[in-house]
């Protein structure tokens, strides 16, 4: 073992196919935002920043969520 730790966890199938719904339910300017988005998020976790991350997951979660365009 390299002795560095993962904030990844395990992914269910629900979890997948949920996100997977949501994603396709995205207009081409959500998915823009999100391709963005969550290269940020991998590199705040990684960086041991939790409350940067819950911002990028806020963020993800309005956009998932929303069904009028976003402001971006």
């Amino acid at each position: 073992m390299s002795g560095t730790s993962t904030l990844v966890h395990e992914v269910s199938d629900e979890e997948i196919a949920e996100f997977t719904r949501g994603l396709n339910a995205l207009g081409p300017l959500q998915r823009r935002i999100l391709a963005v988005l969550i290269p940020r998020l991998i590199a705040l976790e990684e960086r041991g920043d939790p409350e940067g991350a819950i911002r990028i997951i806020d963020e993800i979660r309005a956009i998932l969520l929303t069904e009028r365009p976003t402001c971006h």
